[in-house]
Formats: C-alpha cells, structure tokens, sequence
C-alpha cells in the first residue's frame, strides 16, 4: 500500500475547507486529533488538524509517524499578509521558510518541483506568490507590526505552523512543502476578537464567540469581514491544493510498503 501524505491545518475552518476534495473520505480521530482519511491525485492522505501554533503541528506530524508511514506533509492552511501586494483568497506557494524563533538561519528550502507546482498553479489562474513564509509564535495584529516584520525579514506572508511541520518533517527524514492563503492582508488590522473565538485546538469557543458578540457593532464588522475573508481563502486554498497536489503526485511517486497499515491509536470519529 502506497504510503500516506500528512495535509496538515490549525483549523477547524481550514479541514471542513478541504475535506470535500477528498475521495473516498472518513472522518476519525488521532490522539484527540481530528481528521479526515480519503484519496486525493490517486494517493492517501490523511488530513490532520493538529492545532494552532509551531509546537502542535510538530507533536501532531510525529504522533501520525507512529501510526503510519508517512512519504511528506503538507502545511496548509490560513495565512496574514506582510506584503502590500497581497490579498485576501492570495495563495502562498514559498519558495523558502523563516522561523521567527531563528532569526540567524537560513531560509529553509522547500520541497522539489517548486517551479512545476507554481507553473501549474498559474495556468489554473490562480495568484500565487512564491516569496518567503515567516512562522512567528504569536499572532501579528496590526499593520505596523506586519510591516515591520516584513521589512526585518523580507517574508511576504506569515503563519504560526509551517516551522513546527518542517522540523518534523526533518526529524522524519521526509520531504515537506507549504501551501497558504490570506486572509487578513498587510494593511488590515487582525481583530482582537478573533483570539476569544477559537480553542488552542483550532476549534470554535463558544463561550468566546459569545463574550466576542457583545463587544457591539465593532466586533460584529469585524468577524463579519474576516468571515468573508476566511470563506474566499478556503474555496482558493481548496483550488490551490487539488491543483498543487496533482502537480506534485505527478512528478512524485509512491512509496510501497507491505506494512504500511495504521499501528493503532485511531478511532473513528463520534
């Protein structure tokens, strides 16, 4: 059996996003981590939400290696714009990673078929940027603060997961790329109200959705936007993903394993 491809997101929002462009789905859970198993470009994968930020995303990769045998992992997902040219539903295809909390390294490299997967992506006529995708450990919240970020380290976009998978993905031995797309840009400040709303999970809070309400008409202008926002980058990162992945499986082939079952830990979904 050929082995699985980990599509790593924070969100619940991002998985629910992706899940319809998988065959042969089924939901279930991984150590408490949702998921969703199907086919996607002819291969497994098993799309995984493994929470928000860099230490999540690297214990949820490494719990999936000791369940299965894993070929790469995707990180996908939502993204906050550093640059002024970009948009929200812009898509982020970086040619190299930045980790916040390694601030002399060297751009990461991501995987191979960077130019054929961005190629692809285009003639779909889908924006995309390859620029540098910068991880920070905390939520960048005004334009003044994304701008400075952007002008310390030259990255166009940023995310609080793709340095967590990465490093997994190298401790695993296994090759690893990212795919992003905005949602709040450069210039837009990132409401508050968003942080009361969403569990370290990456689930909704109720009970901050519902203390997030009552901040007035404010609040709800500002969840209605991001709402908006979130719903354009899901149906482009859906776009993106099956458009990218079917490049990258192309030019990629499967890796074959008679053991190459899960090794127990799963359970379906409730």
């Amino acid at each position: 059996m050929t082995s699985l491809v980990i599509l790593l997101v924070a969100l619940a929002e991002e998985r629910r996003a992706l899940q319809g462009c998988l065959l042969d789905r089924r939901g279930g859970v991984l150590d408490d981590l949702p998921l969703v198993q199907g086919r996607l470009a002819d291969r497994d994968v098993l799309l995984l939400q493994g929470g928000i930020g860099r230490d999540r995303a690297h214990t949820s990769v490494l719990a999936a290696s000791r369940r299965f045998r894993l070929q790469a992992v995707w990180s996908l997902g939502f993204a906050g714009g550093l640059a002024d040219r970009l948009r929200p539903g812009d898509l982020i295809y970086p040619a190299g990673l930045l980790d916040d909390a390694a601030p002399d390294a060297l751009p990461l490299p991501l995987a191979p078929h960077h130019a054929t997967v961005t190629a692809a992506l285009r003639d779909a006529s889908l924006s995309v940027d390859t620029g540098l995708l910068l991880t920070v450990d905390a939520p960048l919240g005004t334009p003044e603060a994304k701008r400075a970020a952007h002008l310390r380290t030259g990255a166009v976009a940023v995310d609080m997961e793709t340095a967590g998978a990465a490093a997994a993905a190298q401790e695993l031995g296994i090759p690893w790329t990212a795919l992003k797309a905005i949602v709040d840009a450069a210039g837009s400040p990132l409401p508050p109200v968003l942080t009361r709303c969403t569990t370290p999970q990456g689930g909704l809070d109720r009970a901050g959705l519902l203390a997030a309400s009552l901040g007035g008409r404010p609040a709800w202008r500002a969840l209605i936007r991001m709402g908006w926002a979130s719903r354009r980058a899901g149906r482009n990162l859906r776009r993106g993903l099956e458009t990218a992945f079917g490049a990258w499986a192309a030019l990629t082939p499967p890796e074959v394993s008679s053991t190459m079952q899960a090794r127990g830990g799963l359970r379906e979904a409730r």
